[in-house]
């Protein structure tokens, strides 16, 4: 137990909000708090500073991982079954260079944390409005949950036209999309083309194109055209619980390979798509 008798007021309400007082403080505050309007607004604006906090921490927890992390937490050093190659450990020199700067940064995303959720909090109580900022979704979050949603179809309901259909999936696809393409033979992947569907991701039509692998796992090729003046850009890699996305634009087109989060090879796939597309 701390002895905070002396120091600010904010100090020992805080350690008080963390029981980290003694029992006789901890009464000494609350009968403080109970008479003075003053102490009792700073105990709530600490509360509110500390519930904001706890909450902004709790949803960086949930952003997406980097691909390359979630792939070396599911692999482990070794051999890796699915891509039948050797991933070597990290010299133990590199190992203790990073301890320093993880230690930092976890002691800074803290201090951030708590001291944001604070001054936010004050503000609130001082009157001024709050705003409640959500993340807005992407095109990428709507092909997401199609995903999840059309990979556990059984083989009849999977695609919308088969790709029996052949050279009728890519005009259809192209007139509904307005983006041209070739469908790419993935068979040197390990892939079979099953068919396609057209989907309605961020208010814009998409081509979807779907593959199965030998062992069932459902990976997709989706676009859609960009907004004019987009320009190209470099791969981009996230992670949406069980699914891994890779995505890039390339001639006035945005595009996107779906599969599991799990698939080492998602990024020499996508590599190969964007040649071949």
């Amino acid at each position: 137990m701390q002895n905070t008798k002396g120091l600010a007021l904010e100090v020992r309400l805080s350690a008080y909000l963390d029981g980290e007082v003694s029992e006789a403080e901890r009464k000494e505050l609350e009968q403080l708090v109970a008479r003075d309007d003053e102490a009792r607004m700073l105990l709530e604006m600490l509360k509110a500073g500390n519930a904001f906090g706890n909450k902004a921490f709790e949803e960086f927890l949930h952003d997406p991982v980097p691909l390359s992390l979630v792939r070396r937490i599911k692999q482990g050093p070794g051999v890796n079954p699915k891509a039948e190659r050797v991933v070597n450990a990290a010299p133990r020199e590199t190992k203790v260079r990073l301890w320093p700067r993880a230690l930092a940064a976890s002691i800074t995303l803290l201090l951030i944390g708590s001291s944001t959720g604070y001054i936010i909090g004050r503000t609130s109580n001082d009157g001024a409005p709050s705003v409640n900022v959500a993340a807005a979704r992407t095109w990428l979050d709507d092909i997401a949950d199609y995903h999840r949603i059309y990979s556990r179809q059984t083989a009849e309901h999977l695609v919308e036209v088969p790709a029996s259909s052949g050279a009728k999936i890519e005009s259809w696809l192209a007139s509904s999309v307005g983006v041209n393409f070739s469908l790419p033979d993935l068979s040197t992947r390990g892939l079979t083309f099953e068919g396609a569907r057209l989907l309605v991701a961020g208010g814009k039509p998409v081509a979807q194109l779907m593959y199965k692998n030998e062992d069932g796992d459902v990976f997709a090729i989706c676009f859609l055209k960009s907004k004019p003046g987009t320009s190209d850009r470099n791969m981009a890699e996230s992670i949406r619980d069980d699914l891994a996305m890779i995505s890039w634009q390339k001639g006035g087109a945005s595009y996107v390979v779906v599969g599991p989060s799990s698939d080492a090879n998602l990024q020499q796939l996508a590599d190969t798509v964007s040649t071949a597309i």
